[in-house]
């Protein structure tokens, strides 16, 4: 008797998990659960595109000056891969200050993409839609290629410090941070404009 009670156990054992693994199948296929290894597939490709992206940007002609700024912006790129993100390089306007927009200083115009929303929430705050640009009050400046583009901060729009929101506020002092991390210092009055220290 203790035999056949052995048996049964093992036998209901093995039912279980069968029907428990053809649950799982079926709400794979329903497209309830992701395939296996899908998500890191869909980040790494995130991932190598922005890689892509600030080869390509840099290759530029008005990028010549900051080619030697790769690597940083490629640990920066890794650093926001683990963290469900992805660098975007706009490109390398002249930021001119006041009136005189003739003698500037070459920066990299850079954005924030979100890959994975849920994973970005644990660092940065705001909406965090997947594919969307991360919240930063304001828009970066858009470069056209093969010109240097000239941006006077005279003529940015600004909203002043107390207009902005507690998660804008967050969300730029979390990018200044880590660009600094990788020699890249923040230019006064631009979320968006970076330097070589």
């Amino acid at each position: 008797m203790p035999g056949q009670q052995r048996v049964g156990r093992a036998v209901g054992r093995g039912w279980v998990h069968s029907c428990l693994g053809v649950l799982v199948l079926g709400l794979a296929s329903c497209g309830v659960l992701p395939p296996p290894g899908a998500a890191g597939q869909d980040e790494a490709q995130a991932s190598a595109r922005a890689q892509a992206e600030i080869a390509s940007v840099l290759a530029q002609a008005e990028c010549r000056r900051l080619a030697g700024q790769r690597a940083r912006l490629q640990a920066v790129q890794t650093a926001l891969a683990r963290e469900g993100m992805a660098l975007r390089v706009l490109g390398c306007p002249q930021l001119a200050s006041g009136a005189n927009a003739a003698a500037g200083q070459q920066v990299l115009a850079v954005a924030v993409q979100v890959v994975d929303g849920e994973r970005a929430a644990r660092t940065v705050r705001g909406p965090l839609a997947d594919g969307e640009l991360l919240d930063m009050g304001s828009d970066a400046p858009q470069g056209a290629s093969g010109l240097t583009q000239r941006v006077s901060t005279a003529n940015l729009a600004k909203p002043p410090e107390d207009a902005l929101s507690p998660d804008v506020l967050h969300n730029r002092a979390w990018l200044r941070t880590l660009m600094g991390r990788e020699g890249l210092r923040a230019v006064a009055d631009t979320w968006w404009a970076f330097a070589p220290r």
